[in-house]
């Protein structure tokens, strides 16, 4: 891959020293035990839609300075939208004020002292973080990372807007050549959407000044007949080539759509289930994705955290679960995954990081205040909507670790069943275990082979996935190898994750991959 990383937008590069210089002011001003920390985003977007009555170009912009002040028991932000030194000034004086007024010293409090560079060089980082890191840089010395690009993504927005009018052409083609008889023909709806996201972020503390400008980006080709609808997706971290859909994508984007329509109505009921990666992934985030985040440990509202001390077990052997914000190649993929960056809206570099081994929970993600409140290790899953938001623990890449077997091994295991390889969203409760998957519809296994018949729910649309999460992980049969479909051995180190998105709270949604192998479930509530 060609090393054309993406640099840091010059607005941002030519206010460098402003921040540096607000950040030092807030610094003089703290208390010795405070710790202070400054945290600048620069969120842009180009959002196309195209469908058979308009082409659509919408440019939204969002960008915001958070100071942020630790005194060891609580943590205090301001936030603002203004860049200029008065402004900024003017936020860093409310905010000691405000510290000092609410700041209450006690035997509990928790002082924290962040990490120099050649302290955080010895965590297990990636090559593609540490190979961005020039040497043991001084505290004062800006990092920057940035996103590789095999294909330089446009500069010209009427150059994405001409790639956006190509894919809808392709899609409507691929329509023109299907048979009469297929169920699929002529849709009631085309479109497809195109979303380049560039987000520029900076952050310093009394150690590290780091930046990094995330590429991160998809495409979404859809067609919609009778309420029925069928789509591919594709996206992650790059360039152009995050978002250019092969064509062999297109012809089955109908092929979803025709399976749906020609649909069956399933009868609820107990049954084997093989998981596609992108049902997999969104049951990996909801079985122990969201009960494992360190603030909900904190506020005891996961049964995660109960279980993990008893180290009771909640799956077999088969129950690996990752979250990891460093994957830079996905899959088969030559580019990084949805979730992925290089360090979190903390300032803590990306990790691989093992929520349950073996069926066994290990410890939780963590952001900088839970993990001192739980004395765990920290990780790099501290996120926010934007600078307008609460700072949580929120998922990054999802998934299942990968297993031995190919596809052929697993359908074959299957004397009746299903196969389930389309998401069709999620939810779980962290306190009673209870999981919910969405699928888009099943496809009938006999004696190890597809019969060609397909099921929706009893009620039609999407079929259901509940049950209690620890007797679904004890009751995965076996899974695939990254590379299914190859007996030779995976040379992809990370299973697939799909572009996603993640939920907390009702409210606060961020951006989330979510993946893992083929995977084989017995007994499998279905309705």
């Amino acid at each position: 891959m060609s090393l054309n990383r993406s640099q840091l937008h010059k607005d941002l590069e030519a206010r460098k020293g402003v921040f540096a210089q607000v950040f030092t002011l807030l610094k003089e001003k703290s208390e010795p035990h405070w710790y202070p920390s400054l945290w600048v985003e620069r969120r842009a977007s180009r959002q196309l839609s195209f469908d058979k009555r308009q082409d659509s170009v919408n440019e939204p912009l969002n960008q915001g300075v958070v100071l942020r002040v630790f005194d060891g028991h609580s943590l205090f932000e301001e936030a603002c939208d203004q860049m200029s030194i008065e402004v900024l000034e003017q936020k860093v004086k409310s905010l000691v004020e405000r510290v000092k007024r609410l700041s209450s010293a006690s035997s509990q409090t928790k002082g924290y002292k962040p990490p120099s560079w050649s302290e955080r060089l010895k965590l297990n980082l990636d090559s593609e973080i540490t190979s961005q890191i020039p040497g043991n840089p001084a505290g004062d010395e800006w990092v920057h990372f940035g996103t590789p690009q095999k294909k330089p993504m446009w500069s010209q927005t009427s150059d994405a807007v001409k790639f956006g009018k190509n894919l809808y052409a392709k899609l409507v083609s691929v329509n023109e050549a299907l048979p009469a008889d297929n169920a699929a023909k002529d849709p009631d709806y085309f479109r497809v959407s195109v979303v380049l996201n560039r987000d520029d972020f900076l952050f310093i503390d009394e150690k590290v000044r780091m930046s990094q400008t995330i590429l991160r980006n998809l495409t979404n080709a859809m067609v919609l007949k009778n309420g029925e609808r069928g789509y591919t997706l594709m996206g992650g971290l790059g360039g152009q080539e995050t978002v250019e859909i092969p064509d062999h994508q297109f012809l089955e984007t109908y092929e979803y759509l025709e399976k749906t329509l020609n649909a069956e109505k399933l009868k609820p009921g107990r049954y084997k289930l093989l998981m596609g990666p992108s049902v997999t992934g969104v049951f990996a985030h909801e079985a122990f994705g969201h009960s494992q985040e360190g603030d909900t440990w904190a506020r005891g509202r996961s049964q995660a955290k109960i279980l993990y001390e008893q180290q009771t077990e909640i799956g077999n052997k088969h129950a690996t679960i990752y979250n990891n914000p460093a994957i830079y190649k996905n899959g088969s993929d030559e580019f990084a995954a949805w979730g992925s960056y290089y360090f979190d809206e903390e300032g803590w570099l990306a990790q691989e990081h093992c929520l349950v081994k073996e069926g066994k929970l290990q410890q939780p993600m963590t952001n900088l205040t839970s993990s001192l409140r739980l004395n765990m290790p920290r990780t790099a899953n501290g996120k926010r909507e934007s600078w307008m938001r609460g700072m949580y623990v929120r998922q990054t890449n999802t998934y299942f670790s990968a297993g031995e077997k190919t596809y052929d091994d697993l359908i074959a295991q299957v004397d009746y069943g299903f196969q389930a390889v389309h998401a069709a969203g999620g939810m779980e409760d962290p306190k009673g275990m209870g999981i919910q998957v969405g699928i888009a519809y099943l496809e009938e296994i006999k004696n190890g082979q597809l019969t060609g018949k397909t099921f929706v729910g009893p009620n039609g649309g999407s079929v259901q996935m509940t049950g209690y999460v620890p007797d679904y992980l004890g009751s995965i049969v076996d899974k695939a190898k990254i590379d299914h479909f190859d007996d030779s051995f995976d040379e992809s180190q990370h299973p697939w994750n799909e572009v996603g998105g993640c939920g907390k709270y009702h409210k606060e949604s961020v951006m989330a991959g979510c993946g893992g192998p083929y995977m084989l479930l017995e007994n499998v509530l279905l309705g």
